[in-house]
């Protein structure tokens, strides 16, 4: 009975160890997807900065215009709404990174969590399998009576 129940906790704890293994590999190919997709928002908000650029010297060169020159038409209008809509667009981006970047850190400590519970399971598994059901083996399963 004792031996029954001992593999019984063995099965149940290679059925926890593989679902482990299985999260594991999840949270992986998630941080994998998370670091790429860090890596296209940066590139996100690093292309808007030359039309940022150019956007910004336009006005500026307008806003340096000479007397009657110098006036808000709708050009200058909609260098300014331009300028707007950029910046709007990298702050976006900007909250998005720092979203993705949270949810980084947290697939890490997911990760790190998981192997050390995986680490244990190994552990746990090694004991029951190695040491226990081996010194169980050396008993004597069937029952003497000493006589006295």
């Amino acid at each position: 009975a004792a031996n029954v129940a001992l593999n019984h906790r063995i099965q149940d704890s290679t059925d926890a160890r593989n679902k482990l293994q299985t999260h594991l590999s999840k949270v992986l190919q998630e941080i994998f997807d998370m670091e790429k997709n860090i890596e296209l928002l940066k590139k996100s908000i690093q292309d808007k900065q030359a039309p940022m650029q150019v956007a910004h010297t336009r006005l500026d060169v307008r806003t340096r215009r000479p007397n009657v020159e110098l006036c808000r038409d709708p050009v200058q209008h909609r260098l300014v709404e331009e300028v707007g809509e950029i910046t709007d667009t990298v702050e976006a981006l900007q909250a998005r990174l720092r979203d993705s970047e949270n949810a980084l850190q947290q697939l890490l400590r997911t990760k790190s969590a998981l192997e050390m519970d995986l680490a244990v399971k190994n552990n746990s598994l090694f004991i029951d399998r190695e040491k226990c059901l081996a010194m169980r083996k050396t008993f004597p399963m069937s029952p003497r009576i000493v006589a006295c």
